[in-house]
């Protein structure tokens, strides 16, 4: 589908030259991988206002960008790292629009400093995430990955093994915004109690929710599947590490489909090993994808998805159109939809570039 648009593709690593653009049109950079792979339509919008380039063996990291982000004046952005070394270097650059929820792989500090528009998808995978965390949830619950290989090798009887029922459990929720409330109306639906760690929620609103706010510690004490939806900071780092793991239930189940950084995965290993907890579900890691040896591919009580909680036809479309529509409406002039550091159109140069 894509050979029938027309697009300048950038096959980049570490040894190759950028390909340049002579038209004198805006060159738009494209790094996620799913951007127009399957609604070919929104390339098509982009290509009216701009020359578009893929970029090969995403996501990338600082010193790639740095050789090659000063030639671009909008990016459609995965989860590359866009840190203040690499803004401080975009000097074309007029919009980051991030194809996702999270903006915590951009330093919206050095965005605004620049002058540089940053925009996002609220919203767009929000139900995406929700329903993947919780069929990871069932997944786990249920032994799916075992029982679906008992059933091709042909297993009916006692070696299928015994789930676990999810009516009348406890599921802790840690990060109840968006997603964390659309997983606890799915786990109520099955019967679930919910309880959640959500410091920036106020507690009223929380009981309206049917919720119980808790610590962390509560939370991790109590509940029989834990599923994260925070998002990630510094302090938030490894906020998963050996000592919360061992404040869980041998028969608990972990499921993160939010950041990987947000647990330790050695000791996830080692709770995993020696039986502090009863399994896990990530869809996201610290590292992506994993080195061959890792021990988490080793381990069958861990279920693994790649990255894939917001890969919906519903979700792709919804970040494709919401990028697509804010780049273009930055490049002629206009205010974007949804700015992440609204803060940035107050600089003179953006007032005089931007139809506030």
């Amino acid at each position: 589908m894509l050979n029938d648009v027309n697009i300048t593709l950038i096959f980049y690593n570490h040894n190759t030259t950028i390909l340049m653009s002579d038209t004198g049109r805006p060159r738009i950079l494209v790094t996620p991988r799913s951007y127009g792979r399957y609604y070919p339509e929104q390339l098509e919008k982009l290509k009216s206002v701009g020359d578009v380039e893929f970029a090969e063996n995403p996501p990338l990291k600082e010193v790639n960008l740095l050789k090659m982000i000063g030639e671009y004046d909008a990016v459609v952005a995965g989860v590359d790292e866009y840190t203040a070394r690499v803004l401080d270097s975009a000097k074309n650059l007029k919009i980051l629009a991030r194809y996702g929820v999270g903006i915590d792989n951009v330093d919206l500090e050095a965005a605004t400093r620049n002058g540089i528009i940053v925009t996002y998808t609220p919203g767009a995978n929000t139900n995406a995430v929700a329903e993947h965390a919780f069929a990871l949830i069932l997944a786990l619950a249920r032994d799916i990955p075992k029982l679906n290989e008992a059933g091709k090798q042909g297993i009916w009887g006692k070696g299928r093994g015994l789930g676990r029922e999810l009516r009348g459990k406890v599921l802790g929720i840690i990060g109840l915004g968006r997603i964390g409330r659309i997983v606890a109306e799915i786990a109520k639906g099955f019967g679930m109690t919910v309880i959640a760690y959500s410091p920036r929620v106020p507690k009223e609103e929380a009981e309206k929710l049917g919720i119980k706010l808790v610590s962390l510690e509560e939370l991790l004490s109590v509940a029989d599947v834990i599923s994260i939806h925070t998002s990630m900071s510094p302090e938030k780092y490894h906020m998963i590490g050996e000592r919360e793991l061992k404040m869980m239930k041998k028969t608990a189940y972990i499921v993160n489909t939010a950041r990987g950084e947000l647990v330790d995965e050695a000791a996830l290993v080692k709770a995993l090993k020696e039986g502090w907890i009863a399994g896990a579900a990530l869809d996201v890691l610290e590292k992506e994808p994993p080195p061959p040896d890792s021990e988490l591919l080793k381990l069958e009580n861990v279920i693994i998805t790649p990255h894939a909680g917001a890969h919906t036809w519903e979700a792709v479309k919804n970040m494709g159109d919401m990028v697509t529509e804010d780049i273009i409406a930055v490049l002629r002039g206009e205010k974007p939809n949804y700015i992440a550091n609204p803060e940035v159109l107050g600089r003179a140069n953006l007032r005089a570039r931007i139809k506030l």
